[in-house]
């Protein structure tokens, strides 16, 4: 077997500058000399943001590409987006702008930038995409839009963006290509989308980004029946992924939990945090339990707000004391916090079962995910409010489901404000490596953070608060006495978790 070693590189991190790179191979031993790479950081141009994101098919979107070391001569260009060329309208040493033109058929999303003595530009992995907007007549090769109760195929190389604010009742989304959710400029805009499945097979359901998050309002709504038919491993009522993405991001919240600064007694209407927070008139919060019986959480709606951020008024007054003291022990200064937590529940991003239903028959919607490969699917959830969620008496039926995935180094779910759950909250089965932080789940049935099978390893699991767990009659025996944190193996990180009331366990290790 030959023994290949390249040395002598250097790396390079000043784009200013111009670098020669001596480099060496090293075969079977004998030394050799190979030639050198000048490196001109002047030359090398970097993308690093694309406004807009999208447009239309039809063509005629203005398009600015920004980053660094741009040439302002407009010829030197050539702009390829999905094989169509983008002429160039003007240039800076920081932009390049071109208007887009109309692309047929079905492509998949790419972007080269050419520059003439220069080559191709470094991406960053950043695309524009071609969309066809839902409603649009040419979306739908010039006749009706869908209409209640229909399906629809979004296949490779297409991108639905997706525009009606109170779109028709879909049965089922298969996405093979990309489902985008964009917000409004109006923060206050809502919208509404309400279907029985969505799967996506090897493509994307986009409700915002990490970077890009929703910011506008939308409630995603799942119907169905424990009688409707399954989708053979991911069920009804579902978004089910499988070889693809789901981002899901609602506006970032700096505080998605804190405790009381003060004690509130029983028929208080009015507390006091301990921090300042971003919270919202109108939201919902919820306040856990500090007496000897864990069902005595309670959750209200936010009346108003002083300009402190910390003091608030409530809809209605408490049923319950909740308490909120230092208290001291010993004569070396040795105290405790003994407060009540406080969740934010509501997002502006909400994922539901029907509230016609759902509650009555303690039947909800769930997020399954499940590919054979490690890394093989991507799900990334932040600051999005679940309600009416999970599968009572069906086991893997969970809010949502990290199924048999193997390492899943990209995917998280931070900051999610999960109420009113039939059956856990967050199961993480043959799942490593997954991130789980900031999260606030109430009013649960069954162990909320559940991690199944004693094999899943290397998950982080990081300041999450679990309010009111409650028993559940179906599942696991131990369902019957459930932990807000069931956790199977030691080889897991748990950093600055609360299990803040439960009808048995706050932390059970079951090693």
């Amino acid at each position: 077997m030959n023994e290949i070693t390249l040395t002598g590189v250097e790396t390079i991190d000043n784009t200013d500058s111009t670098y020669t790179c001596p480099a060496k191979v090293v075969l079977n031993g004998e030394e050799t000399s190979v030639n050198t790479v000048d490196y001109q950081g002047a030359l090398t141009t970097t993308l690093t943001a694309i406004s807009p994101r999208f447009g239309t098919v039809v063509g005629g979107t203005s398009v600015t590409f920004t980053g660094l070391n741009f040439p302002t001569d407009t010829s030197s260009y050539t702009i390829i987006i999905d094989g169509i060329v983008c002429p160039v309208d003007a240039a800076t040493t920081t932009s390049v702008t071109c208007t887009t033109g109309s692309r047929p058929g079905l492509v998949e999303t790419s972007l080269e930038i050419n520059i003439d003595g220069q080559g191709l530009v470094s991406n960053n992995g950043l695309v524009y995409k071609y969309v066809s907007v839902w409603s649009s007549d040419t979306t739908w090769g010039g006749e009706f839009a869908p209409m209640d109760g229909e399906s629809i195929y979004v296949p490779s190389g297409l991108n639905l963006l997706v525009d009606c604010d109170n779109c028709p009742h879909i049965n089922a989304l298969i996405v093979e290509g990309s489902l985008i959710f964009a917000p409004d400029a109006n923060p206050n805009h809502e919208r509404y989308f309400d279907a029985n499945y969505i799967f996506v097979n090897g493509g994307l359901m986009e409700v915002g980004t990490e970077e890009f998050p929703y910011t506008s309002k939308i409630t995603i709504t799942m119907h169905g029946l424990i009688s409707d038919p399954y989708l053979p491993i991911y069920g009804n009522k579902v978004i089910g992924v499988r070889y693809g993405t789901l981002d899901m991001h609602g506006i970032e919240r700096n505080i998605t939990w804190t405790v009381l600064e003060n004690t509130v007694e029983a028929g208080g209407s009015v507390i006091t945090l301990q921090q300042p927070v971003d919270w919202q008139a109108g939201e919902m919060i919820a306040i856990a339990s500090t007496d000897y019986e864990s069902r005595h959480g309670e959750h209200r709606t936010i009346l108003s707000i002083d300009d402190s951020r910390t003091v608030i008024t409530l809809d209605q007054p408490l049923d319950y004391k909740h308490f909120a003291e230092t208290q001291s022990y010993g004569t070396d200064g040795d105290f405790i916090e003994m407060r009540a937590e406080v969740g934010l529940l509501s997002r502006n991003v909400v994922y539901r079962g029907d509230p016609e239903t759902s509650p009555a028959n303690q039947y909800g919607a769930t997020i399954f995910l499940h590919s054979n490969g490690d890394d093989s699917l991507t799900c990334r959830l932040s600051y999005i409010e679940l309600t009416n969620v999970g599968q009572a008496f069906k086991i893997g039926r969970y809010a949502v489901h990290f199924h048999m995935i193997g390492a899943v180094h990209n995917s998280y779910a931070k900051g999610l404000g999960t109420h009113q759950g039939n059956n856990r909250a967050f199961t993480l089965h043959g799942t490593h490596y997954l991130r789980l932080e900031k999260n606030v789940a109430y009013e649960v049935k069954g162990h909320t953070v559940f991690i199944e099978d004693a094999v899943e390893t290397n998950n982080y699991i990081k300041d999450n608060l679990i309010i009111k767990t409650k028993r559940s009659w179906s599942l696991l025996n131990t369902d019957q006495t459930p932990a807000c944190f069931w956790i199977t193996h030691p080889n897991n990180i748990f950093i600055g978790n609360h299990a803040a009331g439960s009808d048995r366990y706050g932390f059970w290790y079951d090693l």
